[in-house]
């Protein structure tokens, strides 16, 4: 009787799980992400209080683009990758900007700092702006000496359709 109870057990398990993986699989696919581009000259601006270098810590991949100084990515999808020394206070720029979608974006920003900078407080300041004018400014800082990575979101506004005044007529 225990071997069958065991197989029953088994068989509910194992059943249940490939169950749910497979309904995992058919929400996975189904999902359809509409976004359309962001209008607008969009441009970042990123300021750092040290000195950017690339890890020599960080692994070699396999695509030979190597450690990198800074990264900043857009939903998931790089816009700015350096691997070269860039003195402290240089304004580093991106202009235009791609990725940007109407509605939320995520942005992702890490730069590695020279092994001298150990037991300072490391600080980027990231600016996003639209033609012109300022969107969204954050400043992310690190633990004495340890990399800077930080994440934000900013909504990007859908352009107003022409024939649509302030008042609704």
């Amino acid at each position: 009787m225990r071997p069958v109870i065991a197989f029953l057990i088994w068989v509910v398990l194992i059943g249940g799980l490939t169950a749910y993986m497979h309904a995992r699989e058919r929400v996975a696919a189904g999902r359809v992400v509409d976004s359309q581009a962001a209008r607008g000259n969009f441009a970042l601006e990123l300021t750092t209080t040290f000195d950017l270098e690339p890890d020599p810590f960080a692994l070699q991949s396999d695509d030979g683009s190597g450690p990198a100084a800074i990264v900043v990515r857009i939903n998931g999808k790089d816009v700015l990758r350096r691997s070269d020394r860039v003195q402290r206070g240089t304004q580093i720029v991106v202009e235009p900007v791609s990725h940007l979608a109407q509605g939320q974006n995520e942005i992702y920003v890490e730069a590695s700092a020279p092994l001298d900078s150990a037991g300072r407080s490391l600080a980027v300041r990231v600016r996003l702006m639209e033609d012109g004018r300022q969107m969204a400014d954050r400043t992310f800082w690190s633990e004495e000496g340890a990399r800077v990575a930080g994440v934000f979101s900013v909504n990007v506004e859908g352009a107003e359709p022409a024939d649509v005044n302030h008042h609704g007529h």
